[in-house]
């Protein structure tokens, strides 16, 4: 979804960087980041400082987050394992996961995430 800019005009361009930074999941995480929600889609840049991270959640829809630096420790399905710079972590919906970035750095990543469930009524992120 374009969003108007002041002149009347649809903006179509939209920089993280210079958007407000706020908390990507509330009281669940320690995330922060900007976001940008079109008509189907949930877009956001987001950090994770060192050693910190979510508590177990799910989103009732499907999510991708890309690492673009630094590396996350995720615990999904019965396994933990480690989602270094340059890797696509692929989340189910309705699956229960925490995110943490590893002891070595902050983690900055791009998540995507589908927002059917969310346009029904339903809470986009759910603590489990």
């Amino acid at each position: 979804m374009a969003h108007a800019s002041q002149s009347g005009k649809k903006n179509y361009v939209h920089n993280f960087h210079t958007m407000e930074k706020t908390a990507t999941l509330g009281a669940l995480s320690t995330s922060q980041g900007s976001s940008f929600t079109g008509e189907r889609i949930y877009s956001g840049l987001v950090t994770k400082k060192v050693g910190t991270g979510s508590k177990p959640h799910y989103h009732p829809d499907e999510t991708f987050n890309y690492v673009l630096k630094g590396a996350m420790k995720v615990n999904m399905d019965g396994q933990e394992f480690i989602v270094p710079t340059g890797c696509l972590l692929h989340i189910p919906p309705n699956m229960v996961h925490t995110s943490v970035a590893t002891d070595d750095g902050d983690v900055t990543y791009l998540v995507w995430r589908d927002i059917v469930s969310e346009k029904a009524g339903l809470p986009s992120t759910v603590e489990a």
